[in-house]
């Protein structure tokens, strides 16, 4: 899957003037808030198709997006989603759900007020229960922080976080996972799943499988994170070709660092890429896959504090019709990485996954890592994998 630079202009919105002059040199805090939200389980059981969360107009995500603290760097569109590649990261938004990842100093929790309000006013969803909202699935989770002092607000804390969660949700349930103490745990806030939004297409959705995973790394090997250092000044253009530097570079970085081969695309699913090189460095990235899948990638490759994040919901099986799984998946994203720490998770509704177990056994069976945590935890009608590895040299 190899990214052509003519690729690179099927945005259907790129603003340019951001685009070329975000300039990341003051870029710190790599780990993101992860906030995903299931308004229905899937596209068949949101009640009018001609009223969705792909309804919402550009300004209500810029506006709710202006909450969170960060700005649309571009957007691409399938035909089942819209991926926002952000200042600070990514949005996804499908018909029925949505996630938000951003990373720095964003307030990504600031926005659920606004956004509850804008479905319900303008689609005509209302999710109320005893005066709180109850969507059919809601997580929130992110690796600790770095420098946790430097957040924002309700950020600097996960218990002010959950309390926050907790004012609008029923039912949540707060999680450390990983060891006290150390600085390499995660946090996961999750809801109980409301089953009266999954009815459906039951024949499709029993057979439905949804799988997440998603790998946190720290300390890239420093040859590896000069991959995502440029040498661009903030201001610059590309002339002529309708695009900015940031973009065209972004897509030769996701060429030359096999990030566009992470997954052996033997269906030949339709396949669209975004990617943006931020000043002086840094890189992200959203790819889809057969219109309705993605996985998305983050880098802040800066000596000291080097992180990278890589999350996919692809099938993998079926986009590489049984030739992969995604233990090749996470060995190829280590060898772009090849970081001092990782963590992955990986969700899975049905705990007989194929991948779900393959991960599981990889404690160990991984070259040059060493597993520090294996935890799997059944949360309602999912199940997680948590585990960490360190590198031995």
């Amino acid at each position: 899957m190899t990214v052509s630079l003519g690729e690179v202009a099927n945005h259907s919105y790129v603003d340019r003037e951001l685009s070329a002059t975000l300039d990341s040199t003051d870029a710190f805090e790599g780990p993101e808030k992860l906030l995903e939200i299931w308004f229905y389980k899937t596209a068949s059981s949101v009640p009018d198709k001609n009223k969705t969360l792909r309804s919402l107009d550009f300004n209500t995500w810029v506006n709710l997006l202006k909450l969170v603290k960060c700005q649309v760097l571009s957007i691409k569109q399938t035909d089942k989603m819209n991926a926002f590649l952000l200042s600070e990261s990514s949005l996804f938004v499908f018909d029925h759900k949505l996630t938000l990842k951003t990373c720095g100093t964003t307030t990504t929790l600031l926005c659920l007020e606004e956004l509850f309000s804008a479905v319900r006013e303008r689609i005509g969803w209302n999710f109320s229960l005893k005066h709180k909202v109850n969507p059919y699935k809601v997580f929130y989770s992110r690796r600790c922080f770095m420098f946790p002092k430097r957040q924002q607000g309700i950020h600097r804390n996960w218990d002010d976080e959950t309390q926050y969660l907790d004012r609008f949700f029923a039912n949540g349930k707060s999680y450390l996972v990983g060891r006290m103490g150390q600085a390499s745990h995660w946090n996961l806030y999750v809801t109980e799943t409301n089953q009266e939004l999954g009815k459906g297409n039951e024949d499709q959705d029993d057979d439905e499988d949804d799988e997440t995973m998603e790998m946190l790394m720290t300390g890239l090997r420093p040859t590896n994170a000069s991959q995502f250092v440029t040498s661009r000044e903030p201001g610059h253009f590309v002339k002529g070709d309708g695009e900015d530097e940031g973009h065209v570079l972004g897509a030769k970085v996701t060429r030359s660092t096999g990030l566009d081969r992470v997954y052996d695309n033997i269906q030949n699913s339709d396949f669209q890429q975004d990617a943006f090189a931020f000043t002086p460095c840094g890189y992200s990235a959203n790819i889809t896959l057969d219109h309705e899948y993605y996985y998305t990638l983050h880098v802040t490759p800066e000596d000291g504090w080097s992180y990278a994040s890589f999350e996919s919901n692809v099938p993998v099986r079926q986009i590489s019709q049984n030739s992969q799984d995604n233990v090749a998946v996470m060995q190829r994203v280590l060898a772009i990485f090849q970081p001092s720490d990782f963590c992955l998770t990986f969700f899975s509704r049905h705990v007989q996954n194929d991948n779900f177990v393959k991960l599981g056994k990889l404690t160990g069976m991984l070259a040059n890592y060493v597993c520090q945590d294996k935890i799997v935890y059944e949360l309602d009608d999912y199940h997680l994998l948590y585990l960490r590895f360190e590198r031995l040299n």
